[in-house]
């Protein structure tokens, strides 16, 4: 399967949110960070990464996503020593209006003059331990509620990670798989299972020199391709960072418009103030548009 191309089955799975990384950070990187030490975002992606993390920190980021949709996190991050840290998370989404439409018997759309929506929760709980001086490995527990038009689904999950700390200390390696679990309720009767979306991948992390870092993940998710994700971040000034990076699933949103052809690019920047942290990314859709996050961290010393 092409990383460029498109997955026959995209779209096939239910919970599809979960696929959503509030990080504006990551974000601005291609969401590249599988392989990223010390990484206060590491809930979203490996929760093996958060270890080794210099301080507590409170965090929130804000998303907006397509048509009127949006979302953002919540998270509370403790490092209780060099051997263990541990965090707590808040993810939530929420469609906005949209509009209700029949079918009539021509296979038209019929509007309905109503309007519904859909959101969801994700509530998690993550931990990470020092295992060597090459490895750590972490894990996270979370409870997810889907609700739609007055109907809802939820699902108990673990995602589980490693972080391998090779010889040169330059050079960090990330694997984890998110979603592991099962449906707990359904939105019909009929216990119909919506399907969750697994996603695993590898990541590497290399820090270029002391002020350039570069990732590179190659992610797969069901119902998609292997998805190749590139970032790149350059501090050029001690409060200031700027970040690029690109994900090779341009062909899911290059729908042939004047878009088309800036789908998987983003952008972004940092800047740090005494115990504050605010990034902020730009990514592309292509045809479907941009989408923004902004996070902001306090650092607890």
């Amino acid at each position: 399967m092409p990383l460029l191309g498109q997955h026959q089955d995209a779209g096939t799975t239910g919970f599809s949110t979960l696929k959503i990384i509030y990080s504006a950070r990551a974000n601005g990187m291609g969401q590249a960070m599988l392989g990223r030490a010390k990484n206060f975002d590491g809930m979203q992606f490996n929760p093996a990464s958060i270890i080794r993390i210099p301080n507590q920190g409170v965090s929130t980021t804000l998303a907006d996503h397509f048509v009127g949709s949006g979302g953002g996190s919540v998270s509370y991050l403790v490092p209780k020593n060099i051997y263990t840290s541990y965090g707590f998370f808040l993810n939530y989404w929420n469609s906005g209006s949209i509009d209700r439409t029949d079918i009539g018997a021509n296979g038209e759309f019929i509007e309905l003059n109503d309007t519904f929506s859909a959101q969801d929760i994700i509530a998690g709980f993550t931990i990470a331990k020092f295992v060597s001086p090459a490895l750590d490995a972490g894990g996270s527990f979370k409870l997810v509620l889907d609700q739609i038009d007055g109907k809802s689904a939820s699902a108990a999950l673990i995602d589980i990670g490693i972080f391998h700390h090779t010889a040169n200390e330059r050079i960090k390696v990330g694997l984890a798989a998110r979603n592991l679990g099962f449906q707990l309720t359904h939105y019909t009767d009929n216990n119909f299972s919506e399907g969750i979306p697994l996603t695993y991948g590898a990541g590497l992390g290399i820090d270029v020199g002391k002020n350039t870092l570069l990732n590179f993940d190659l992610t797969k998710a069901t119902g998609e391709n292997f998805i190749g994700k590139f970032g790149v971040e350059q501090q050029v000034h001690p409060s200031l960072v700027l970040r690029g990076g690109f994900k090779t699933n341009a062909g899911d949103y290059a729908l042939g418009g004047n878009l088309g052809w800036s789908s998987g690019i983003s952008l972004g920047l940092g800047w740090v103030w005494k115990k504050i942290a605010l990034d902020y990314a730009v990514a592309s859709y292509g045809d479907l548009g941009l989408t923004n996050q902004v996070s902001i961290r306090y650092n607890i010393e």
